[in-house]
């Protein structure tokens, strides 16, 4: 069941930041990630869309390498 985040019983809620903190599934979370942004450009801007998955990818790998985002090391601690 798809619950929002602040639905979830404090159990769920440890559960969910559990598995946000390992470190293995992040490549999994990614595609998840790319997938949700090109599902909501392709809503929002469709003429915009082209290669709606690749262009998210190729997009997020040129801001990282013009240096226009900074990405802070991992952090494994909850604030």
């Amino acid at each position: 069941m798809l619950l929002g985040i602040e639905d979830l019983s404090e159990e769920e809620f440890d559960k969910v930041v559990e598995f946000s903190q390992n470190t293995e599934n992040l490549e999994k979370r990614y595609v998840v990630a790319c997938s949700i942004i090109s599902s909501l450009m392709l809503e929002k801007l469709p003429e915009l869309m082209i290669g709606a998955d690749d262009s998210v990818d190729l997009s997020i790998c040129k801001l990282l390498m013009d240096g226009v985002v900074e990405i802070e090391p991992l952090s494994t601690s909850i604030h």
